[in-house]
This record gives C-alpha cells, structure tokens and sequence, in this order.
C-alpha cells in the first residue's frame, strides 16, 4: 500500500499510488488504499503520478485516484502498460496521458528534476528515482535488489550509484523488506535448475507451479524448465496471461511456438508431459490452483502421482490459507514441494542486508529513511548506516501519516496526519468507507433482523401484522425458528407501544424504539445484539 507525496510549493507529487490485499474477514473487499483525499484537496489534486514500477502495491489504487484527481503519469514500459490495461477494463478515461520514460531518462517537472535509475527486481523495468531539487536531492528506490546475473535486463551499475553519491544524496529512503536477512539475495537466474530438478523428480505425473502472477521472471523460468525437460505449459489465470501479453507487446519475450497449449490439447497428453502454471500461491479463493485443489477448475484437475511446486514465499498471514490449500491437494494424491526441498525454488526481488549496505556505501547520504515493510523492518534498516561507518547520517524511522520537512540543511519529522483507508468492494469494484464495511461485519458477525410494519397515524394503532426476516441466526435452546420469530414480533410491538406511549411522533424516534427492545430481548436470549433495521410506514 505504497504511497508517497512529495510537496514542493503547493504543488503534491505522488511516487507510487498503491494496494494492500485484506485479510478473509474483511467481508467482499477486493484490496484497499489510503484515504489522502483530506489533504489532496488542499492542494487542488495532485500534480504529477510518478510510479516506480507495475507491481499492485505500488500502481493498484492508481484508477481510483485519476478517476477523481486526474494528473499525468510518469512510468516505465512495463507499467505503463499494465496501468493502461487497468484503466481501460474499468472505462476510465483520462484527462493526461501516461507517459513512457526509459530506465535512464529524466523528467523535468515544475520542481523538480527525476531520474529513473534502474534497478533489479521481479518484474521489469523497476527504477529507483532520484530527485534533484535546485538546492539538495533526494534517492527513492522504490523495491529493489542488486542481481548481477538478471534474467534479460542489465544488472545493477554500482559505479552509477556512486556517481550519484559524490553528486550529493541529502535524503535517501530506502526499501526495508528484507532488512533482517544477512547476506545477498540469490539471482533470480538461480531458480533454473531447482526447477528443472522438481519437474524431474515428478516423473510419469503432471507439474503444477503455482507463483505470483506479477513476477515475470519467474513464468520465464518455469517455460524454460518446460523446455529444457520436455514439458508443455498449461497456463491458468489471467495475470499470468496479462504477463506473458505485456512481455510479447513490449519485445520482451514471447513463447517459442508449441509450448504453451490450451486445456482441450493438454487434456489429450501424456500427463508426463505436462506443467500447469496457476495463479494463487497465497491461497487466494478464487486463483486457479484453490479452485483446482478444491477439485472446481473445470480446465485441470489433480490426480495421484502430480506435483505441486509452490515457487514463491508466504506473505505473513497467509499461512493459514496455504496449509489448508496444500492439505487439499495432498488428499487428492499431490506430492507438495517447496522451499523446504529446496530454498532455491524462490528466490526474493527484495534486496538482502548486505545490498543495503552496499546501497548506502554508494549513496552516503546525509539522511536517511527506511521505508516499506513492518515497524520492525524499519527499525532494522535504519541501523545499517552506522554499520558501515556513516556515523554522520542522521537516520530515523517514519510511520503512516508522518509529515518529513526537508530543506538544504535538513530533514526532521515536523508532524503527522490521521490516514483512513478506503475499501475496494470484491464484486462491483466500488469503494466503501470503513463506515459501510464496519456495518458489513457487523451483519456478518451478528446476524440481521428486518422489522417492516404499517401504523395509523390518528391513534398510532398499527395495521395488521409485521413482517420480520432474519439472517444469520440460530433461535435459543428452548424454541424453534417459528416460536423465535414470534419472540422477536412481541418485543417489536412492545418497542413500538413504548414509542407511542412517550408520544414519539418523529418517525425515525419511533423505529429507534423498536430497534432498542429488540436488540435488548436478543441480548437476554441470544448474549448478542445483531444488526437490526426497522421500517415504519405511517398511514
């Protein structure tokens, strides 16, 4: 949930507008963003999106933000691209154009002068940013590693980071994602061979991999492996078929003829021959390897003798969801490998400690702000310049919402602002305040009772019976769903005999009253108050 703004005399720049995936009990929310909308508009909408590369957590509320405050986008090819795509599924049409920068090219904006410094990470054209400002510069690295075997793209160039740091770093915030971990992070050109060997450790049963849809990379190594070891791929998911779409558009790559074969063809083959590549690693309900291990994908089903390679590490908090997944396809006869076979079946796009170290070596920057990641990433990160003898930067860790002035002499933390959340609705793609999805829980939670009756006004004598609806509940020991119901009617009418006898004649008094006893009754029979709605009609 990646969002950064940059605001130099009234003007705001925002590096990276991006989502955060909730956990299962937020009922039918897709993603969900921070709420900037009480301090956009005090600086009339935002004047420049730079983005610093395609991935969701970096460009996915970038719809919703040019839908309201429209503005140019600055981006690399690759994000561009899938941006665009973004906006066309949900008609959207913009006021400014997304333009296209080079790894290597600047910008110049009414403020400042930016860069895009390229990086290494698992998806292409990841840049860092440096920003030059008339009177200091700052270094944005967005996500970032140093791999100096790279798939396609060049590797990292050091000697240009230390160019840049003799021009003068004031502030430099950096990636903490991988903060704790000592060492390099392995080349994701690694991954190769550790695949090639689980394909052949399946023998006579199909290979299914399952990886982050975004990180091309990787869907690159498994077609390799297909290649190398005979297989055909199956792909299932639309990110993964976004992917392969956008490489082929931009000359990246594009699949040797054959290789990859829709289900009618696989559904012929040899299983040997086969390797599914699915979406879903995180046990998300609705990717193709959850509905295959729930045996519902009616394109691929698991069979005894498969293997199930999961080629990607578990996002915190999605441990529960993976078990259960690979529990369902161990039932169905999988065999499941991983990194606990072999740590080299995934390798992170995160830079490791010691490329930190590297990083801030090249950079010495006078300034320094760990950024991305838990309190506790941060923390770390922010202990690395000292680590390498920078015993003069001043280094400190910010949080969600902390305002940071910064001029030529210096950069401290001068305030913070309260950051909401705004909520994606599963479904309609629509957004919902926390108001709205708060009640949504509560009806989830709770259960709900819908009270509709008619009363005439002249002697508040209501007119004929009510009629109640009620979701969700289970009635008490000693009743059944009808006596229930009847109970809950009682304690309406009581309700409403109390409202007319304390000459309640506002309208929405009255079904307050209603609501009250019924959800106290409840209380004393069920030790729970649900949602209640009451509509009066008065005649």
């Amino acid at each position: 949930m990646n969002m950064t703004g940059y605001i130099c005399d009234d003007r705001l720049y925002l590096v990276d507008a991006g989502v955060s995936f909730p956990d299962p009990a937020k009922l039918g929310v897709e993603s969900l963003f921070p709420d900037m909308a009480p301090w956009i508009d005090q600086f009339g909408g935002v004047y420049a999106y730079i983005m610093t590369h395609g991935h969701e957590d970096h460009i996915g509320a970038l719809p919703f933000m040019l839908d309201r405050w429209p503005g140019p986008v600055y981006t690399t090819p690759w994000a561009a691209k899938l941006i665009q795509n973004k906006l066309d599924r949900r008609n959207i049409k913009t006021r400014y154009p997304i333009h296209v920068v080079g790894a290597g090219d600047r910008v110049e904006c009414e403020d400042f002068s930016i860069e895009f410094v390229p990086f290494n990470h698992s998806i292409p054209d990841s840049c860092a940013l440096m920003i030059r400002h008339p009177k200091f510069n700052i270094f944005h690295t967005g996500d970032f590693k140093f791999d100096f075997t790279p798939i396609i793209e060049k590797p990292v160039n050091i000697a240009h980071l230390e160019k840049l740091g003799k021009e003068g770093v004031h502030v430099l915030l950096a990636d903490s994602t991988n903060s704790h971990v000592k060492g390099y992070s392995p080349s994701e050109s690694v991954v190769l061979e550790p695949m090639k060997s689980a394909f052949k450790v399946a023998g006579n049963g199909a290979v299914i991999v399952t990886t982050f849809s975004s990180n091309f990379w990787r869907l690159k190594t498994i077609l390799n492996a297909c290649e190398a070891t005979g297989r055909k791929a199956l792909i299932l998911g639309g990110g993964l078929d976004n992917c392969l779409k956008v490489a082929s558009e931009l000359g990246l790559f594009t699949p040797n003829p054959g290789l990859i074969v829709d289900s009618s063809v696989a559904a012929t083959m040899d299983r040997s021959k086969i390797c599914v590549i699915a979406t879903g690693s995180q046990g998300e309900r609705r990717a193709a390897i959850m509905r295959i291990a729930n045996g519902e994908h009616r394109q691929f089903s698991v069979t005894p003798g498969d293997m199930v390679i999961f080629s990607s590490r578990t996002i915190p908090g999605n441990e529960r969801e993976i078990q259960n997944m690979m529990s369902k396809l161990e039932r169905r006869g999988a065999t499941i490998f991983s990194a606990r076979n072999d740590p080299l079946i995934h390798v992170s796009g995160h830079s490791y400690r010691e490329e930190l170290k590297d990083l801030v070596k090249a950079l010495r920057p006078k300034n320094f702000i760990p950024v991305h990641g838990t309190f506790s990433h941060l923390l770390s990160n922010s202990k690395i310049p000292a680590e390498v003898g920078l015993v003069g930067t001043n280094t400190f860790v910010i949080e969600n919402g902390d305002v940071i002035d910064i001029d030529q002499k210096s950069a401290n933390i001068t305030d913070r602002i309260d950051v909401n959340r705004v909520f994606v609705d599963s479904e309609s793609l629509e957004l919902l305040s926390y108001d709205t999805l708060r009640e949504r829980l509560r009806i989830g939670e709770l259960g709900l009772v819908v009270i509709a009756a008619a009363y005439r006004k002249s002697d508040g004598k209501l007119i004929g019976l009510p009629s109640i609806d009620v979701q969700g509940l289970a009635p008490p020991k000693d009743m059944d769903f009808k006596q229930f119901e009847n109970s809950l009617l009682a304690a309406a009418k009581k309700g409403f005999k109390n409202g007319i006898a304390a000459k309640e004649t506002h309208h929405e008094k009255l079904e307050d009253q209603v609501r009250v006893e019924m959800r106290r009754y409840m209380f004393q029979v069920l030790k729970k108050k649900p949602v209640v709605i009451c509509h009066l009609l008065a005649v």
